[in-house]
């Protein structure tokens, strides 16, 4: 190395790629699986970020997007997942947690599943569908203050 060549970092290569995930549409009565993205970057698979803007609608109103973690013990199991939603007080009742029978939310509502080595993974089986659904309706009321804002 010469006196002004100053080392460069490798480029990291950045992937996107589709996983199933559970969507709650907030015009709609009945949520539904959905091909949500993701972006990684590939020298470590576990860091994976979902693409959540590109299926929550209303970006004008709300851009940000808001996400937690939610645990569930099902059957001795040990579910996780990633929700995704939007707050805002002008955003539409969410049709599909009500229909569930969750407590009342504003906006569209995206949940991926966490892996035990990544942090976002496919949604497997139809068990775990409804384990989420589930997930939903129990802690739908907790997080959802509705909007005070």
């Amino acid at each position: 190395m010469g006196m002004n060549h100053v080392a460069e970092r490798p480029a990291r290569k950045t992937t996107v790629k589709g996983i199933k995930a559970r969507f709650y549409p907030a015009d709609s009565a009945l949520p539904r699986t959905e091909s949500a993205y993701y972006r990684a970057n590939l020298p470590r698979i576990s860091d994976r970020f979902v693409l959540a803007s590109d299926l929550l609608s209303n970006p004008q109103l709300q851009s940000y997007i808001h996400d937690m973690t939610v645990t569930i013990r099902y059957r001795r199991i040990l579910y996780k997942f990633r929700v995704f939603f939007k707050r805002h007080k002008y955003l539409p009742i969410n049709r599909s947690i009500q229909s569930l029978g969750g407590g009342r939310m504003e906006g569209d509502v995206l949940l991926v599943a966490c892996g035990a080595k990544v942090s976002v993974r496919n949604l497997k089986s139809g068990l775990e569908t409804r384990v989420a659904d589930r997930a939903m309706k129990r802690q739908v009321s907790p997080f959802c203050v509705c909007a005070s804002f």
